[in-house]
């Protein structure tokens, strides 16, 4: 009950708590020390790289790079950094994408269950530390997810207008990461098991197709006047797929399979194009798969851990600890090193971090186990109503194409958002929260 006074509280003040939300991200961005490293550091570097070429990505340049990374999301970042180039830019333009994103997931949340349902989603977004570490990093995930759901809510407003909007948006988010496929996919399913006439289901097909040729051929058109190449999305398949299927393969990221010896070594790498790396490293990984199957699918249960259990990929950063995870941590204790565990930090940080840690997952397992029971308990209710249905498959055909490559914490951040939408009637309904059961029918039209 004291949860719920506190939920009922914030909802009643939800405005005062959205300014206290964005003084908070706007602080860490002023005052944090915003360097990057992995992907952040490498997306950086490729904006950078183009700005001094006064040039968009892919400049000629990167031809012989191992592939071509979320075209749309570095020339983003190369119109964002010829304005004022820093990493401060950035985080700003993160903390946009922040509130565009939570303000996308309340409509669909208020269309789906009301707006108190809405205002609930809110409040549970706001206390997800992912999304607030989130702002510090250089990731394409604020992007993706904006674009996804911004197709998903011209799409469930069926109009012509939208369909074609939501189909250009589609076709965006896949030129950040190739993962918008799964929401293709859904939408396809969906239309084609909705009741409906074949007029209506043919009419809605060739308005999304329509929106996404548009954006394909523009922006395919766009990186050739620069690159001499038609291409609109990253081209890093089969080196996603050859890191999680390999001898060496353990479920998550591993580059081992790129060393000297390994089957993802390529002599004088340099000097080939990535069109010549993706054939070699994409022949490698058929071969690989095809010898073998059983071990191949054995790792599937691995990448679903690595995926969901832990959620740490940027809270860390809040308290200034980008070089320290809870794998990391958890892999110092089970090698005995307890003393290399954020060695050269004070007692109060190492405290503050686990505590927060602890905290943060407790939070975070609550959604997913939330989540997963409302799904059992209604289960006949979201497969009647596509609306629900559509979130359900883009997770699901989300998860499976991770399975076919390799399991990373971030590639839940999506998936996670979604969650929150199907929890959010629970947190007003005290009876239905006993129960787990939420009564979709009666909610969702």
């Amino acid at each position: 009950m004291k949860l719920l006074k506190a939920l009922n509280f914030l909802q009643n003040h939800i405005r005062v708590l959205l300014i206290i939300y964005f003084l908070i991200q706007f602080c860490y961005v002023l005052f944090s020390n915003l360097t990057y490293q992995s992907d952040s550091l490498y997306y950086f570097s490729l904006a950078q790289e183009c700005l001094k070429l006064h040039t968009f990505y892919p400049a000629p340049i990167h031809l012989y790079q191992d592939y071509i990374t979320a075209p749309l999301y570095i020339n983003v970042l190369v119109v964002l950094l010829s304005v004022y180039n820093s990493p401060f830019t950035i985080g700003l333009f993160n903390i946009l994408l922040n509130f565009i994103q939570l303000w996308l997931v309340y409509e669909i949340t208020g269309k789906l269950f009301g707006k108190r349902a809405g205002s609930c989603l809110v409040v549970i977004y706001i206390f997800y530390l992912s999304t607030l570490g989130l702002i510090l990093f250089n990731y394409t995930e604020y992007l993706f997810n904006v674009l996804v759901f911004a197709s998903i809510y011209f799409y469930l407003q069926k109009k012509n207008y939208s369909l074609f909007l939501s189909g250009v948006l589609l076709a965006a988010s896949i030129a950040v990461r190739p993962i918008g496929w799964a929401l293709l996919a859904a939408y396809l399913i969906i239309v084609f098991f909705k009741r409906e006439k074949f007029k209506m289901i043919f009419a809605s097909i060739i308005l999304i197709f329509s929106g996404m040729l548009l954006f394909i051929l523009s922006f395919g058109l766009f990186n050739y006047s620069h690159f001499g190449r038609f291409i609109f999305t990253s081209t890093n398949g089969p080196v996603n797929l050859l890191i999680g299927a390999n001898n060496d393969a353990t479920g998550a990221y591993n580059n081992k399979v790129f060393e000297i010896g390994k089957i993802g070594y390529l002599p004088d790498a340099e000097s080939k194009t990535y069109i010549d790396k993706e054939d070699f490293w994409f022949g490698q990984v058929s071969k690989w798969i095809f010898n073998n199957p059983l071990k191949y699918i054995s790792l599937f249960p691995l990448k679903i851990v690595h995926i969901f259990i832990w959620d740490d990929f940027s809270v860390s950063r809040l308290l200034n600890l980008e070089d320290w995870n809870l794998y990391r941590v958890m892999k110092n204790i089970l090698e005995g090193n307890y003393k290399q565990i954020l060695d050269n930090k004070s007692y109060i940080t190492k405290i503050s971090y686990f505590i927060l840690l602890i905290i943060h997952h407790l939070y975070y397992f609550s959604i997913v186990v939330i989540f997963f029971f409302i799904s059992k308990n209604n289960i006949r209710e979201i497969i009647r109503n596509y609306k629900l249905g559509l979130f359900i498959l883009f997770m699901i055909l989300g998860v499976a194409i991770h399975l076919l490559t390799f399991g990373d914490a971030r590639f839940k951040y999506p998936y996670i958002i979604m969650m929150m939408i199907f929890i959010s009637p629970v947190t007003y309904q005290t009876t239905i929260s006993k129960k787990l059961n939420c009564k979709y029918k009666s909610l969702a039209n």
